[in-house]
């Protein structure tokens, strides 16, 4: 059977840099929109439907806003077993959502529902207020946080070697 990846971009076009998830996954549509091998879906980061989203796939990559002491613009990068220690560095997933990414994956590992692989491409936002739009140095961190999620995508699809989280 041929490696799948699922990329899931999670976000809001209407909380200024809660939409970086979206603005990554639409770069990676212009690369993979229509390789068999990757699906790339669009979230409101809502917990059901994400681990929904998943189901089948064996390696998921996720890109969502994150909030932390960090500059705007920073890219964090987790693997699943790494988000409990994301959340005790006061990194916290999911931007403007109610229920954070970290709270709904607790819920998919809980509920024995997580991939093989999962891992988060967190861009640390400045601005979650209402309106359109990203902060410069968010805008400007898609664009590199695009080429890690392509490069890793390359890596599970096994036409690249593996680098470390």
């Amino acid at each position: 059977m041929p490696m799948h990846v699922t990329v899931i971009g999670i976000g809001n076009p209407y909380r200024h840099d809660d939409a970086a998830g979206l603005v990554v996954l639409a770069e990676l549509q212009a690369r993979f929109g229509g390789d068999p091998q990757v699906t790339l879906i669009e979230l409101d980061g809502e917990p059901v439907g994400l681990m929904q989203s998943w189901e089948g796939s064996p390696s998921v990559l996720i890109i969502d806003a994150v909030r932390s002491l960090q500059p705007a613009g920073t890219i964090h990068r987790f693997g699943a077993d790494e988000l409990s220690g994301a959340a005790a560095e006061g990194i916290s997933l999911g931007g403007g959502h109610l229920l954070g990414l970290g709270d709904s994956i607790d819920l998919a590992r809980t509920l024995n529902r997580l991939p093989s692989t999962l891992e988060v491409f967190g861009i640390e936002g400045d601005d979650f207020s209402l309106g359109e739009g990203l902060s410069g140095p968010v805008e400007r961190a898609c664009g590199l946080a695009a080429q890690q999620v392509s490069d890793r995508i390359e890596e599970l699809l096994g036409s690249r070697p593996p680098t470390a989280i």
